[in-house]
């Protein structure tokens, strides 16, 4: 056998090692076909089926990974909403928190004066905060992710912050002034701090009014309360009665001694007085009923705090006020 024929040999049981033969037998009958596939096309048809496998597989991961993305985007738009929601009511809150302590602000103050001790600083009241360690908006995670709801957060978090400080500063007052107050227990029931009547102020103290019946200038050395007549008339502190009865100009009138130097006076009251000279009374005792006798146009009572024998002005006083009409 020649050297070419030999070669021939050779490549050919090679490529014949090199493909499978495959028999498909479609029917019986009839002879099989032979199919030859190379074992490289093989391999690349296998290695291209895995190809497209994994591709499929990481594009469904992916589009997995996608919904869950877009799920959780929906979550946290919603999440967002309710936050907002919360932090709005929350916000309301602290504006009536707001209202309510600057109420009791008020009460403390006077409270303070009544038990004799300096008023609290408008600064101090005001609890500021700040300085080294003082946390910022640009430090707060919601502030990075969200500005707008995170300033928002940022804001109602520091006013209750405030609203907190506030409260403590008037709670340390108050527990300081209900002492002093308890102590003084005795020179307070003297007091005049509370309205003889319930009704309008219908005339504010002053040292000099038109007086709407004489047509002249004259002071008016009290605070007139209008309501129907009738209405009650009450002691605004513990005393002991040493005028009751009809004085020019006043009308049936009470006064009260209460002693460390304090003195009032009710005018305009209806005939039938309710105390007597040296009666003691309480505070929130009645004395008389509300009247226009002596030069009044209106039932009314007409309320005098004196001190040391001169005339003040009793809304100085009051720790409670009538209504101004």
């Amino acid at each position: 056998m020649g050297a070419p024929q030999k070669r021939t040999v050779r490549t050919r049981a090679r490529m014949e090692r090199d493909r499978l033969t495959f028999l498909v037998i479609t029917d019986p009958s009839q002879p099989a076909h032979t199919v030859h596939i190379s074992r490289r096309l093989l391999r690349f048809a296998t290695a291209g089926i895995a190809a497209l496998f994994l591709f499929v597989l990481l594009a469904s991961g992916a589009l997995v990974l996608q919904l869950a993305d877009l799920a959780r985007a929906g979550r946290l738009q919603r999440e967002n909403e309710l936050l907002a929601a919360d932090v709005d009511r929350m916000r309301e809150t602290v504006d009536q928190l707001s209202e309510s302590l600057a109420a009791i602000s008020e009460r403390d103050r006077r409270f303070r004066v009544l038990a004799g001790l300096p008023e609290i600083d408008t600064e101090v009241r005001q609890v500021g905060i700040g300085g080294p360690g003082t946390h910022s908006i640009e430090s707060q995670p919601l502030y990075q992710l969200d500005r707008a709801l995170g300033s928002e957060v940022f804001g109602v978090g520091s006013d209750l912050n405030r609203l907190l400080r506030q409260s403590n500063l008037l709670q340390v007052s108050l527990e300081e002034a209900a002492r002093t107050m308890d102590a003084q227990r005795d020179r307070l029931a003297s007091y005049p701090s509370i309205d003889p009547a319930q009704g309008w102020l219908s005339s504010p103290f002053s040292r000099s009014r038109w007086h709407p019946l004489l047509n002249v200038r004259r002071p008016h050395e009290g605070i007139d309360i209008s309501n129907q007549r009738g209405t009650p008339i009450v002691a605004t502190a513990d005393g002991v009665v040493t005028f009751a009865g009809w004085r020019p100009g006043y009308g049936w009138t009470v006064e009260i001694d209460h002693g460390s130097g304090y003195r009032t006076r009710y005018a305009h009251c209806e005939k039938n007085l309710k105390a007597t000279v040296g009666e003691r009374v309480r505070r929130g005792d009645q004395i008389a009923s509300m009247g226009s006798s002596g030069l009044a146009k209106g039932p009314h009572v007409h309320y005098e705090v004196l001190e040391n024998g001169r005339a003040v002005n009793p809304e100085h006083y009051r720790l409670h006020e009538v209504i101004v009409e």
